[in-house]
């Protein structure tokens, strides 16, 4: 029960108990009509009926209970592998691979925190019929394509990815816009920090609204602001952004690399000590 507490929201909580009491009352119905019945035929037909979607409807609830604990670990807790882990069985027992455009996603984000770019590109390579259909696939594959580029430092791709991703920001299609996956703010702060307008990125950073984010959107915010205050000399402020970020990044990239950045504002104050 303290699983179904951390993992889901109240109204997810809320959907779960109705599809449970649903869930019981066809067994129960059915069952009556089985017991009642003493037709073989009947008897088979509602057995093979309340079997099947039993079964279907217990493994649609168990395939989303490993879903959205994987998003927990990989949100609140800020473990990409152990997440990764989690959501490669929902991925397995998604029969009806409902959970396609997720899993992409999900991925993405992974290779993103673990800082995999080859995996990036991998996995939107042309020959990968999973991210070939949906709209949102359109946003995905280009913000990844986009940090790929970043990770690797390839200056041209990354200009060019970065352009064709800022044209999804407010594009509509069919009278919709794309689902907002992202935080628009930090791509915007970060592409200005790459072609080094940090006055810029400082902007956009301290104009941001924050208060949706959750730890692994706050440890690549904090990343962001860090850096800036980095680049304007004010380590102080920087040293202690970057010890909030080790405190919340747990297994990502992030946390080696505010460790090192650390390690560099003392070294640098060591040294202007002596």
């Amino acid at each position: 029960m303290q699983d179904i507490k951390r993992y889901y929201t109240k109204q997810e909580q809320r959907g779960l108990i109705l599809n449970s009491l649903v869930l019981f009352i066809f067994i129960g119905y059915s069952i009556y009509l089985i017991l009642g019945s003493k037709d073989i035929t009947r008897i088979l037909f509602l057995s093979f009926i309340l079997i099947f979607f039993s079964s279907a409807m217990i493994l649609k609830e168990v395939l989303n209970f490993f879903f959205q604990k994987a998003i927990y670990q990989l949100t609140h807790d800020c473990d990409p592998i152990l997440a990764f882990e989690t959501m490669k069985k929902v991925r397995k027992y998604d029969y009806l691979r409902g959970y396609t455009i997720s899993f992409v996603a999900f991925s993405s984000l992974v290779y993103i925190d673990t800082e995999d770019p080859e995996a990036l590109l991998e996995l939107f390579a042309a020959d990968n019929k999973l991210t070939q259909n949906g709209k949102d696939m359109i946003l995905i594959r280009n913000y990844s394509l986009y940090k790929a580029y970043v990770l690797l430092n390839y200056k041209t791709q990354m200009k060019k990815a970065y352009t064709e991703l800022i044209r999804l920001k407010d594009l509509r299609i069919k009278g919709k816009s794309l689902s907002p996956l992202y935080a628009w703010f930090d791509i915007e702060a970060e592409y200005a920090l790459l072609t080094n307008d940090v006055k810029e990125a400082s902007s956009i950073l301290n104009k941001a609204n924050t208060s949706a984010l959750n730890n692994r959107e706050k440890a690549h915010h904090l990343f962001l602001v860090a850096t800036v205050e980095f680049e304007k000399g004010n380590f102080k402020e920087a040293k202690s952004i970057y010890e909030n970020i080790i405190n919340i990044a747990n297994k990502m990239s992030l946390n080696k690399k505010s460790v090192h950045k650390v390690e560099e504002i003392q070294h640098e104050k060591t040294q202007k000590a002596r």
